[in-house]
């Protein structure tokens, strides 16, 4: 008889016997009182086994034997976690269209608008209120060491790595005094273009030669100084100068520059010392300047020709080294080109 019927009904029959095959599955498993009380829990909570056993006041085996046929019936999901599987209800949508997935998702609806019995209640909410006693016990032993635990498993880099995402991709960046080039393969990871100027080959070289950097040619090398830089005017829309200006002969005319490769709407960022008197540490570093002051060097960005000027201070900057010489006090300085700039000076608008 059926070999009669159109093709198409015969498939249409078939995925509605496969339908009801499922549906079937599911009121099977629903008829046990222990196989609801088991979803009753994890449409509330995600739990492992050994938590529905304390749960439940049921032996593992059985609550094992359950949730095998819970999962059979795609009522529940499994999760590894390490050594550790945990399972909660299936997230299933009610599509109202009379299918399997409709019917389980209106019995767990169903479920989760149950009170669950009042034992099984307490044991519930007691269990989930260990979980946190004892994570905020962990937290509190070892919140003196949180810091350098978390370093030690993931680097000092990371959160720098996380802010940059909320720069834009498309941006074309220059590090300018990349020295041995330790942003470089962050700077590379992010943006489409980086150009990495230092006026001393060998720390070029250093740069070029970074085994973290990526294969793609995406770093452009450039020998040049930040009195001269080799970048066309308006080339870059984010000029970076780490610990540079100190060593230039003159700091506002290596603003000029910063803002001639500036685009239109371009930013540059600054990390200076302030002004200091640490005199073993100005003799090891072979500095030209005693640092700057913030507000001075702001008026001479403005003079520039930028725009929007602030600078905050580097409260993270700290020694990691007992032995290290007594260093200053480190601030950023933030501008931006204004598109459109004519090139005038204008009133300085330090923050």
């Amino acid at each position: 008889m059926l070999d009669k019927l159109p093709k198409d009904s015969i498939i249409r029959m078939n995925g509605w016997n496969d339908g009801m095959a499922r549906s079937d599955l599911v009121f099977k498993a629903l008829a046990d009182s222990t196989r609801q009380r088991i979803l009753q829990v994890l449409v509330r909570q995600e739990l492992c086994v050994f938590e529905l056993v304390e749960v439940l006041g049921q032996p593992q085996s059985t609550v094992s034997r359950h949730l095998k046929v819970l999962g059979q019936a795609d009522l529940i999901v499994d999760r590894r976690q390490g050594t550790t599987t945990t399972y909660s209800s299936a997230n299933v949508s009610e599509n109202g269209d009379g299918s399997d997935s409709d019917v389980r998702g209106r019995l767990l609806e169903w479920l989760r608008d149950q009170p669950l019995p009042r034992v099984v209640g307490r044991r519930l909410d007691a269990l989930v209120h260990q979980r946190r006693v004892r994570s905020d016990a962990f937290f509190e032993q070892v919140g003196h060491r949180w810091d350098q635990m978390r370093m030690d498993c993931f680097g000092p880099a990371f959160p720098m790595e996380a802010l940059s995402v909320l720069l834009p991709g498309e941006w074309a960046v220059a590090d300018i005094g990349v020295g041995t080039g330790y942003l470089l393969p962050l700077l590379a990871a992010r943006f489409r273009k980086v150009i990495a100027v230092d006026p001393v080959p060998a720390m070029l070289e250093i740069a070029r030669s970074r085994p973290d950097l990526p294969e793609a040619g995406v770093i452009d090398f450039r020998a040049g100084d930040l009195s001269n830089l080799p970048i066309e005017d308006g080339g870059v829309d984010l000029a970076l100068a780490m610990l540079v200006l100190h060593h230039v002969p003159s700091p506002p005319d290596a603003l000029k520059e910063l803002h001639r490769v500036a685009s239109p709407g371009g930013r540059v960022l600054i990390v200076e010392q302030a002004a200091h008197q640490c005199e073993e540490f100005f003799d090891r570093m072979q500095d030209r300047w005693w640092g700057f002051d913030p507000e001075e060097l702001g008026r001479q960005l403005g003079e520039a020709g930028f725009r929007e000027i602030r600078h905050e201070v580097l409260a993270s900057a700290e020694p990691t080294n007992a032995g290290a010489p007594e260093a200053p006090e480190l601030f950023v300085l933030t501008a931006r080109r204004v598109a459109g700039q004519t090139g005038e000076t204008a009133d300085n608008q330090t923050e």
